[in-house]
């Protein structure tokens, strides 16, 4: 089981200096570890350059069959369908805001006139 340090180490970037987190990081050898094995990762993208790798051939149609069939039509039919729903709930809000506005401005009015 890692430790809740070695958990907050491997979260916070190294560019954050917090003496102690740099202490464990200097003493814990999981964390040590961890920390070759994230510059190999680097380096090797780093290596990379510009250079584009293609996609293996059958990897769009694999995604888009298991994101389902709804995705598989129309992979933005999601994003579409979250914004519309979004729309839809700030429309209703500012409508029932509105309601109550004149609601409240109605029942004020009749109040002054007695």
């Amino acid at each position: 089981m890692r430790e809740p340090q070695c958990v907050v180490a491997a979260v916070l970037p190294d560019g954050w200096r917090v003496p102690a987190l740099a202490e464990h990081r200097r003493a814990c050898l999981r964390c040590q570890a961890s920390a070759v094995r994230e510059r190999n990762v680097r380096r090797g993208l780093e290596a990379l350059g510009a250079d584009l790798v293609p996609a293996p051939m059958g990897l769009q149609a694999r995604v888009l069959e298991r994101l389902g069939e709804q995705d598989a039509a129309d992979p933005r039919r999601a994003l579409v369908a979250r914004a519309a729903a979004r729309y839809a709930a700030v429309a209703g809000l500012a409508s029932t805001a509105l309601v109550a506005l004149v609601a409240g401005l109605a029942r004020r009015h009749s109040r002054a006139l007695g």
